[in-house]
Parts: structure tokens; C-alpha cells; sequence
């Protein structure tokens, strides 16, 4: 077996969607795996500016029993500068390290995630329909599971009532 340089990246909101994040990264990504993380929850909380502004976008946001799944990139050290600057950070997201569970695998990995920074989390809402469709469709297409497909479905129509808990 051969160790890939590079870290671990687990995507929850539309950079699950492969062929945006490496048009967004400028790298060719290798396929990336589901995963999931527990005691965390999918929020569509974090608020925008300018004309974005009225946007909310997905963060995680802390949630007993719950968990969300999303998956997970190996992406290089240099990459780290263009998502730094896509998800704003330092100033709108910071930067966590979190252990994710790979679905179909055994261990735990740690894995870089963004966390939206207090001052930008607004009032739970609905994010626009191009990037909710970008979310549903990297979900999709890297196999997450149904029950969550099902329930990211309910939230893009305002249906779902609670948070994701997964079925086990």
C-alpha cells in the first residue's frame, strides 16, 4: 500500500460535489468516501454578506445523538490556501480537526473540517436551490445513505423536523 501525502477533508455542504471542489482546489482529486461524524448535526446556519447575504449556507453545529454524514477528500497541503479563501477563513469558518467514521471501514480517521466563527450564525433557514442541488448531488453521488438522502431531501422542502440521527 502506498500513503498519499496530503490531509484529510471531510466535506458536509456543496463541496462534496467532487467536480466543484477540484474546479474550486485547481487539483485532480482522487475519489473521495463517505463518512460520518457523531455528536454533530447538519445546520444551514451560517449566514453571508454582501449579496449573499440574505444566503444561508451548511455548518455543523454540535447535537447529541445526532450525526452527519459527508465525505471525505484527500487533498494536498497546498490546496489548503484556495478553501482557506473559498470558505473565508479565518473569518467567516475556522478550521477543526474532528474524527470521522468512514462508512465501510474500521477506523476513525481525523479528518479537517470548517465550522462556521460565531459571529456569522444566523437564524436556521433554507440556502438557495443551485447550492442545495450541488449538496444533494455530491451526497448522492458518493453513496451516502439513504435515510440521510431522504432527510437532506425533507430539508431542501422545509419538512424535515428534527436532526439527522441515522438509523443505528
Amino acid at each position: 500500500m502506498t500513503l498519499r501525502p496530503g490531509l484529510l477533508y471531510f466535506a458536509y455542504g456543496c463541496n462534496m460535489d467532487a467536480d466543484f471542489l477540484a474546479d474550486l482546489l485547481g487539483v485532480e482529486l482522487a475519489p473521495g468516501w463517505p463518512a460520518e461524524v457523531r455528536g454533530w448535526r447538519l445546520a444551514f446556519n451560517k449566514g453571508g454578506e454582501g449579496d449573499a447575504g440574505a444566503s444561508v449556507f451548511a455548518n455543523l453545529a454540535e447535537g447529541e445523538r445526532c450525526r452527519i454524514c459527508g465525505v471525505v477528500y484527500r487533498i494536498p497541503r497546498g490546496a489548503l490556501v484556495s478553501l482557506d479563501e473559498f470558505e473565508q477563513a479565518p473569518e467567516h469558518y475556522r478550521r477543526e480537526t474532528l474524527w470521522v467514521e468512514p462508512m465501510g471501514r474500521r477506523a476513525r480517521q481525523a479528518a479537517l473540517v470548517y465550522i462556521a466563527q460565531p459571529k456569522w450564525i444566523v437564524a436556521e433557514g433554507q440556502p438557495d436551490e443551485a447550492y442545495f442541488r450541488r449538496l444533494l448531488n455530491g451526497a448522492a453521488a458518493h453513496g451516502l445513505p439513504k435515510g440521510y438522502l431522504d432527510w437532506l431531501r425533507a430539508q431542501a422542502q422545509g419538512t424535515a423536523e428534527e436532526p439527522y440521527r441515522g438509523s443505528r
